[in-house]
């Protein structure tokens, strides 16, 4: 299965960063063929095996303490090849964090949109500050309220049921 690996790289960036009052910022997203083959990340990467395209992060949301969701588009203009490898760089040019595998999904580039929604962890890094250099995903944000609204106005219908029953109306 694919995973996302923390380089050491990111680990010492971050652990460096904690009480400094810096961080380390995420910039952008860049996409490979992985030299033609799949392969396991290692936290000891610095690069991908043959980076091909790289985008500006376009949007963020923070999902949690310690994981962000990013987006990136890359249009139809990519050159066309299989993706076996997505790397996340910091504005420094640093490789933070990798994404590949030996059963990595083959999705082609070119000719179409090629969308990136990923959810990065930093868990593995106990202090020090992360953030996503890109515009907030309002879109996002706007369907997670929505959903729990939605959710709420529910529970509030069933509420209302349960006691409609139990006084013997319903």
């Amino acid at each position: 299965m694919p995973t996302t690996v923390l380089t050491d790289l990111a680990v010492n960036l971050i652990t460096t960063a904690a009480g400094t009052g810096s961080s380390v910022a995420i910039a952008d997203v860049a996409l490979g063929d992985g030299l033609g083959g799949n392969y396991t990340p290692g936290a000891g990467a610095t690069g991908l095996k043959r980076e091909l395209a790289r985008q500006p992060i376009e949007s963020r949301i923070r999902t949690g303490p310690t994981t962000w969701r990013i987006k990136a588009e890359f249009g139809p203009e990519t050159p066309a090849f299989a993706v076996r490898e997505m790397g996340f760089f910091d504005t420094a040019g640093n490789l933070i964090a990798l994404y590949a595998g030996l059963d990595m999904p083959e999705k082609e580039t070119g000719a179409v949109s090629y969308l990136i929604a990923h959810f990065l962890n930093f868990s593995r890094v106990s202090e020090g500050l992360v953030i996503i250099d890109a515009p907030d995903d309002v879109m996002f944000d706007f369907m997670a309220v929505t959903i729990r609204n939605q959710a709420l106005q529910g529970l509030d219908l069933f509420r209302q049921g349960e006691a409609l029953r139990a006084a013997g109306i319903l």
